[in-house]
């Protein structure tokens, strides 16, 4: 192969391995690199300047590729003012829930509030026609705190006050529940928990980006055209059952749940001071949905 091709052939790689970078595909992006240097090392860079340090850890340590890390300078690769964090959202507090005093004690915050936001993670599955993997966790929000249950484990300990808690925020006709592209996440909820009712049948639930027709770049897309600020979407495919997360893992997860409430908010402000309620009420009423089974929604007490 002449200098010319070879050259032609790196550079094709590095734009390829680029996009899956930016897709948050890491290990493909990995496999793609096929363990060349310069590849392996452009990904280390790439990884630094998505601020994803534990994969940088996790490369370095792999390929050995500690001396390249530390030629780089962190504060110079890493642009972390350009993305939204939850600092910048004076967001309060992070709670993980993993076993049932904490699941009790998270719905009776959650059902007093009026707008959650709500989003799952589960680990990707990179083999093609692979049945997707469980989902493992289910983050709920306001403004402030942002509540990340373990559905793994409180489905293996206590499936059945898992299933009571979750239908009395579901079913509220009290709660408006909003969610980005809400129905892949319930799709993914009913087929990982096909035998709990409560992600079976729901009240008030919005699909924000129903809302914002025309914006692109998903929800770090909307992020920015409502707030301001993108998405670090660096971890979105990250090993979420692993346990226990790092706790750069809760921030992401906690923030696509949070952030939510924050845009909404966002865009009722800025509607027309004139008639703001009735018309933005309409505009927003018009997209929630329901799905409403007796049996499903009945009250539940503790």
């Amino acid at each position: 192969m002449t200098l010319q091709k070879s050259s032609q052939m790196l550079a094709f790689c590095i734009k390829r391995v680029k996009k899956l970078a930016e897709k948050g595909c890491w290990d493909i992006a990995e496999v793609r690199a096929k363990k060349e240097t310069k590849l392996m090392e452009y990904l280390v860079y790439l990884a630094m300047e998505a601020g994803y340090m534990e994969k940088v850890d996790e490369l370095c340590q792999r390929y050995s590729l500690q001396g390249y890390a530390d030629s780089l300078v962190p504060e110079k690769v890493f642009c972390g003012s350009d993305y939204l964090d939850l600092k910048k959202l004076d967001a309060e507090e992070i709670v993980w829930v993993d076993e049932i005093n904490g699941l009790y004690n998270a719905t009776s915050y959650i059902e007093a509030c009026k707008i959650i936001g709500m989003d799952c993670e589960w680990r990707p599955n990179f083999e093609k026609n692979s049945k997707p993997n469980k989902v493992s966790i289910i983050q709920i929000a306001s403004d402030k705190i942002a509540f990340i249950f373990d559905l793994i484990k409180l489905y293996e300990d206590e499936p059945k006050v898992l299933d009571s808690c979750f239908r009395r925020i579901m079913c509220s006709s009290n709660i408006l529940k909003l969610g980005y592209d809400i129905q892949c996440d319930l799709h993914q909820l009913t087929q990982s928990y096909g035998e709990l009712e409560c992600f079976q049948s729901y009240e008030m639930l919005l699909d924000v980006q129903k809302l914002f027709k025309g914006v692109t770049g998903g929800l770090s897309g909307l992020s920015k055209e409502i707030l301001g600020l993108s998405l670090n979407k660096a971890r979105r495919n990250s090993n979420w059952e692993q346990r226990p997360l790092s706790q750069n893992q809760k921030e992401y997860a906690a923030l696509d749940a949070v952030v939510l409430v924050h845009i909404f908010h966002e865009h009722i402000r800025r509607q027309p001071q004139f008639g703001v309620s009735e018309g933005c009420k309409a505009e927003w009423k018009s997209h929630v949905v329901s799905r409403v089974q007796s049996s499903a929604c009945k009250p539940v007490r503790f």
